[in-house]
């Protein structure tokens, strides 16, 4: 398989020619993990402050906590703010943003200290893997048991807000739960390691990269897996999120020849993703499955 530009070939945007986005994903290519890291941190911090200084403009008077309220609905949506206690989003301390890694980075370093193993996925590892773009949280795939509820509780508080609830809930029906950082009122998402087969093997093909050196360790999703993943969650919409396909083909374009294609076309396969696949792949410049 040859990335070129083959019949069917899609580029991420329609302003953007064939030609100049073979470069541009020619010039990322050449980037370390370390160096696509800090381009996602400060394309996604640059975004948030935008729309701080937006928020803060229209509401030239309002307090640190009114401040803090408007950001909370406008990044995790109303929905879930809701559902935090009014001290989390109305406190009157003013709004010290961050940026996805340096989260991320933090949430790792509390979870290798409790022994709890992890991957990161989402639209961080697709944004390491392929084209970057800014992200509204972190999603986090942790091997966690009953047990290390007590320990996790005691380690994420008071710096962030968790419900033990929650937790036990995530843990009993092996979906998720959200913690939100108290400082920047950033999100990450952990959902439990299912038992599926795709959801083992995926964890078991995780990759641990060193960020930041020397003490800074991450660990993702293979570029194989993300796509998997990507797929499902594009399915999921009824192929509806651009979002998603676009990431999609961002790491098809930008790994390659560098993937498992036999790998990519076992779980397609098995997880009766060959369709989307074989679209992927054609939009992609790459050759697609034979049927």
């Amino acid at each position: 398989m040859q990335l070129s530009p083959l019949p069917g070939y899609k580029t991420q945007s329609i302003d953007t020619s064939i030609e100049t986005e073979l470069v541009l994903f020619s010039l990322l290519r050449n980037l370390s993990i370390d160096q696509k890291a800090e381009r996602l941190a400060k394309w996604t911090k640059g975004c948030w402050e935008l729309n701080l200084a937006g928020i803060q403009r229209r509401h030239p008077n309002a307090s640190p906590g009114q401040i803090r309220a408007y950001w909370a609905e406008s990044i995790l949506g109303k929905a879930l703010v809701e559902q935090l206690p009014a001290s989390i989003v109305n406190q009157n301390q003013t709004l010290m943003l961050t940026d996805p890694i340096s989260l991320a980075l933090d949430v790792a370093r509390i979870l290798d200290a409790l022994d709890i193993p992890y991957l990161i996925g989402g639209s961080v590892a697709s944004g390491l893997w392929g084209e970057s773009r800014p992200t509204e949280d972190i999603d986090v795939v942790a091997n966690l048991l009953p047990e290390k509820v007590a320990a996790l509780m005691a380690a994420f508080t008071p710096r962030f807000y968790v419900s033990e609830d929650a937790v036990r809930d995530a843990i009993r029906d092996q979906q998720s739960f959200n913690l939100i950082d108290n400082d920047s009122l950033g999100k990450v998402d952990i959902f439990i390691l299912k038992d599926t087969p795709f959801e083992q093997t995926e964890f078991q093909r995780r990759q641990s990269y060193t960020i930041r050196e020397p003490n800074g360790r991450l660990i993702f999703s293979t570029p194989e897996d993300i796509i998997l993943q990507k797929l499902l969650w594009y399915r999921m919409t009824q192929r509806q999120s651009q979002k998603q396909w676009r990431d999609i083909l961002g790491v098809l374009k930008l790994q390659g020849q560098r993937l498992d294609f036999g790998y990519l076309q076992a779980w397609g396969s098995r997880l009766k993703l060959l369709t989307e696949l074989n679209q992927a792949l054609t939009e992609s410049g790459l050759t697609p499955f034979a049927p």
